[in-house]
């Protein structure tokens, strides 16, 4: 008897919560997926360091599994609160016909088993042939060779996900049971009876809220925007504070003066049944005003974390020779048992067929703050940074190495070259303010224009370039840096196979430098943090989509069961079912798209933000990503509300409205 009730009510669950069921088998195969992608490893040939990156990868996603677990698991009990109000008048029945409230637990136990046991199934077929597209795609993120392809299957990756969603169904099990044991037979049977009220707040009053609104989130936007997202300090803490107080003030009044605006155009307010669906939408408003604010701000989450990851995949591997344009820099100060770097170096390294250069880097007494040049820019104090200086038969050694056209520079003048865009808009202030330079008693003028070239593989930042008699007034004690550039491929494999051996030997530890950066890893390096960026941001924030939109979806099928018999009423008094069908879709449209626009108008200021940043570490722009993420966003929360949209249609259609 209880079986066949059960497997009746899970047959009936299946259609009315179609995004409950949706969700959960969508949360079981993104878990699966991104799980797994260690087990992808064995289809990939890689480099040592990108396998060391791979298998970071994997510690780093399976702390964050745990954290996706307990959102999941928030949303799915969350979820089923729902669903168990909308059957309290079912179970009042139970009740009234002699059904102990052990067997009503039993009977819901057994559904969410049977419900849970079936999605975990769907979800890790889904899972498996998903996680086969996502080789290719972390194939393309690591640049790695798929040859060897093969049907991969991750038992590991199976196991944590059957182990995590157990757990958090045995949760929504015993929420269940301690939620029915504390009804009474009236509440039960008058559940369903039991509707949010609409409190109507005076216009004025909402009209203050709302204005206030604008201004604090006014204001924290034009606090993101000129501090940053990198300072971490009071203005930002208050752009957070102002941000959220903006967002709930802003959905708190929205339900008066939506009321006001449609109100106020009689035509429209009369038209169809206009009148009701703005009394059903403010009233989920007022009512969820609060998760509605939420869900905007993780919106900007969403679509920040999705931009920005997504546009990571461009750093580097874009123009790796611009980025890295030597297949090594050794950097070290000229001090110890040698008297230049390239002297320290073993016969492994120093027997390759390379063209290769020693220069200094000298610094002497002026700082940036002696010059009348604006560096509100820059997310850092560059003021009491001295500058640095090469000789000019260094930089015609680099224009060499590099392949540029060399040129000359007048015994009154300096040379300025800037690495990256932000440095070279303060760079480019240097000629158009026409600064000058006083150096052993000579005044220095600006001369041609800011040169975009890397003096090495770590350069960063901005160096003037002066004549040679100049480096005996700068300090006796430079900086050293060595670039070497291999004249074959096979070289630069050779040289970064000795520099491996190098490093790894006893003689490592009486080098003549402090470090060297090789191109080779910094690419690794770079597809490591790429990947590991990507795959994040993707994660977290299909994650976040998902709960998102499944809050929204929920909170509207609530309402639809909620209001079954006011849609009933409005059929027998003439309304059609297009004209009713017409209204549930508005009503809902409306409701997806209120926090929606909210979170795109964050997202325009947040990723600004994030834009000015990343524009200043390199030559990313976020706003040029945007694009797929966000028909990534807009697919996944238009499915969320298509399944609403049906889903709400069949639980009153059901109930003959």
């Amino acid at each position: 008897m209880l079986t066949k009730l059960v497997f009746k009510n899970v047959g009936k669950s299946m259609q009315d919560y179609t995004v409950y069921f949706f969700t959960l088998v969508f949360g079981v195969s993104i878990f699966y997926m991104f799980n797994s992608i260690y087990a992808q490893q064995d289809i990939m040939v890689v480099t040592e360091i990108l396998t060391d990156s791979m298998i970071a990868l994997r510690k780093i996603l399976s702390v964050i599994s745990v954290f996706v677990a307990v959102i999941l698991g928030f949303l799915i009990v969350y979820a089923n609160s729902f669903f168990i109000r909308r059957r309290k008048k079912e179970m009042g029945i139970y009740m009234t016909l002699g059904m102990s409230k052990g067997k009503i637990s039993a009977i819901l136990v057994f559904e969410t088993f049977l419900m849970g046991l079936l999605a975990l199934i769907a979800g890790l077929i889904i899972g498996v042939f998903g996680s086969q597209f996502m080789s290719v795609f972390t194939a393309k993120i690591f640049e790695a060779d798929m040859t060897a392809y093969k049907f991969i299957f991750s038992p590991d990756a199976a196991v944590k996900s059957i182990l995590y969603f157990a757990v958090i169904f045995l949760t929504v099990i015993i929420f269940n049971t301690i939620a029915v044991s504390k009804y009474k037979l009236i509440d039960l049977i008058y559940g369903g009876r039991k509707n949010e009220s609409l409190k109507i707040r005076s216009t004025k009053l909402s009209v203050l809220v709302f204005l206030v609104s604008i201004v604090f989130l006014g204001t924290a936007y034009a606090l993101v925007l000129k501090n940053g997202i990198i300072n971490i300090n009071r203005i930002f803490l208050w752009s957070i504070i102002l941000g959220t107080a903006g967002s709930l003030l802003f959905f708190f009044s929205l339900s008066g003066i939506l009321t006001k605006l449609v109100q106020s155009n009689k035509k429209l307010y009369y038209k169809n049944l206009t009148m009701f669906v703005t009394r059903q939408l403010t009233s989920k408003i007022n009512t969820n005003f609060i998760s509605i604010s939420v869900v905007s701000i993780v919106l900007l989450l969403v679509i920040g974390i999705f931009s920005t990851g997504y546009s990571m995949k461009n750093i580097l591997t874009a123009d790796l020779k611009e980025t890295a344009p030597y297949d090594v820099s050794f950097y070290g100060d000229g001090k110890g048992n040698y008297k230049t770097i390239y002297e320290s170096l073993p016969l492994s390294i120093k027997g390759i067929d390379a063209i290769s250069h020693e220069y200094s880097i000298y610094r002497g007494d002026l700082h940036y703050k002696d010059f009348p040049v604006d560096y509100s820019s820059l997310s850092f104090d560059i003021g009491k940074r001295g500058l640095d200086f090469v000789m000019f038969s260094d930089y015609q050694k680099f224009l060499e190495m590099q392949g540029m056209e060399k040129t000359d520079l007048p015994g009154n003048g300096y040379f300025i070259i800037a690495s990256g865009d932000v440095y070279q808009h303060i760079a480019q202030q240097f000629l158009d303010r026409n600064v000058t330079i006083s150096l052993g008693g000579k005044t220095l003028q600006p001369k041609g224009e800011v040169q975009n070239i890397k003096l090495s593989n770590s350069d960063s930042g901005i160096t003037f370039v002066v004549n040679d008699g100049f480096s005996e007034t700068l300090n006796k004690s430079p900086d050293q840096v060595l670039n070497m550039i291999c004249k074959t491929g096979e070289g630069s494999k050779e040289l970064q196979e000795n520099l491996n051996q190098y490093s790894n030997s006893e003689d490592y530890q009486e080098k003549g430098f402090w470090y060297y950066s090789s191109r080779e890893e910094i690419y690794a390096s770079s597809l490591a943090m790429k990947a590991i960026i990507s795959f994040l941001a993707i994660y977290l924030g299909i994650v976040f989509m998902v709960a998102c939109a499944a809050i929204l979806a929920i909170q509207q099928l609530a309402q639809a069961s909620d209001n079954k018999e006011r849609y009933a009423l409005l059929r027998k008094l003439g309304a059609e079912k297009k004209m009713l069908d017409r209204a549930l879709f508005v009503q809902i449209l409306c409701y997806f798209l209120l926090p929606f626009i909210l979170g795109i108008v964050h997202s325009i200021v947040g990723l600004t933000a994030v834009n000015n940043v990343m524009m200043a570490f390199e030559r990313v722009n976020v706003m040029d990503s945007v694009f797929i993420p966000a028909l990534f966003i807009v697919l996944i929360y238009g499915v969320y509300f298509g399944l609403t949209y049906i889903g709400c249609k069949h639980i009153l259609r059901r109930d003959q409205y």
